[in-house]
């Protein structure tokens, strides 16, 4: 996942903060010119108790790969501000996190001069669009007079229902209703207004603690939400997660539960409220769920392990997560719910309760299932 949007809103302190890294985040745009990489940890209480419950010597987690990518302003699809190179960094990722401003600080410049966090996804939206439009063109020309079957990866045809769509609507194109051809086509050309997509919100203090205290939700966040809609009714809800960067920045900066605690307290006090929480949990399970991931479990005395899968990935393809030489001499895979197993206490019991299953090759395997994978020796 991509962090994108304008400079100056807190995208680096933001990875920082999600990667406990130390990427600068000072106050003029443009501070990050290379793109900063690193994996996040993913928040899952049913590993945590994996772990209680085994003690295992080793354990590894899932984990999230998140991209700080350089703001970008009106005009980069056509290099302003260095945007042709920070475009080809967001077409590098799977899905963008993007993040907007909502908080006003004297202290802090806006490269438009005002907060409005709606019209900010509105410019860096037009300019992933424009980008896109520009490589449609150049196909289309590139493809003139040759049959699609030549040097054309994408039908023709498609490519102009495309620069259609591009060119006079707003919706965004992850709304239209591909047929599971033209979604295979098009996830070739990766285009960067297809990918999946999560809105950050950097709001104030105010304005976030009381999101989780019962207040009505900021106008900002619906326009947002309905933009994403498209105005589609019964549109899938979109992803928006917001959060207050200075209230996470005092989070982290906190080494131990203590002084996490006092802080949380000290907050309540400040504002009148009584939940204050971190919302990284949140944006990483947000950017997960929008690339289509997740993970099974393997677990052991020796280890206790998160292994990452797509979405509907079938019992060998995810044994080949493990061992490419799995997939190939696969023979069944004997899969549990982690609900059982904690339920229940032991895998003994879950076999006695009759929830231990043999599944074979077509099986998919499922967000949180238990999965040991019986194995035939290597062909020759």
């Amino acid at each position: 996942m991509g962090i994108v949007g304008m400079p100056n809103i807190g995208k680096s302190s933001l990875f920082n903060i999600l990667t406990s890294s130390s990427v600068p985040a000072l106050n003029y745009p443009f501070c990050t010119i290379d793109p900063s990489e690193a994996r996040v940890q993913v928040p899952d209480h049913r590993f945590d108790w994996l772990v209680k419950h085994v003690n295992p010597n080793s354990v590894v987690p899932a984990f999230l790969t998140v991209m700080d990518i350089a703001g970008l302003v009106r005009g980069a699809a056509k290099g302003e501000g260095l945007g042709n190179a920070f475009l080809a960094n967001i077409k590098a990722t799977d899905g963008i996190f993007h993040l907007v401003r909502a908080f006003k600080d004297q202290g802090i410049v806006h490269v438009e001069n005002s907060v409005d966090p709606v019209r900010d996804a509105e410019i860096i939206d037009l300019e992933l669009r424009l980008k896109d439009a520009d490589q449609i063109s150049a196909l289309l020309t590139k493809t003139e007079g040759k049959s699609s079957k030549g040097a054309a990866a994408v039908d023709t045809k498609l490519l102009e229902h495309v620069q259609h769509l591009l060119a006079t609507t707003t919706r965004p194109l992850t709304l239209e209703p591909w047929t599971a051809d033209e979604a295979r086509a098009l996830a070739q050309l990766r285009l960067l207004s297809l990918k999946p997509l999560v809105h950050l919100v950097n709001m104030s203090e105010e304005d976030y603690l009381g999101s989780l205290n019962g207040a009505t939700e900021p106008e900002y966040i619906t326009k947002l939400k309905e933009r994403m809609r498209g105005g589609i009714d019964g549109a899938t809800d979109p992803l928006v997660v917001g959060y207050s960067g200075t209230i996470e920045g005092l989070l982290a900066d906190m080494g131990g539960a203590e002084e996490r605690e006092e802080v949380v307290e000290d907050l309540k006090q400040s504002y009148g409220v009584k939940v204050v929480k971190s919302a990284i949990d949140d944006i990483v399970h947000a950017g997960y769920k929008a690339v289509g991931l997740n993970h099974y479990f393997t677990y052991g005395k020796v280890e206790v392990r998160a292994w990452t899968v797509r979405q509907g990935t079938k019992a060998p393809q995810a044994a080949a997560v493990i061992h490419s030489d799995f997939e190939k001499n696969f023979i069944a895979a004997e899969v549990m719910r982690f609900e059982d197993l904690q339920a229940l206490g032991s895998e003994e019991a879950v076999r006695a309760a009759g929830k231990y299953y043999t599944r074979g090759k077509d099986a998919v395997i499922g967000d949180g299932d238990i999965v040991s994978f019986k194995i035939g020796k290597k062909k020759a």
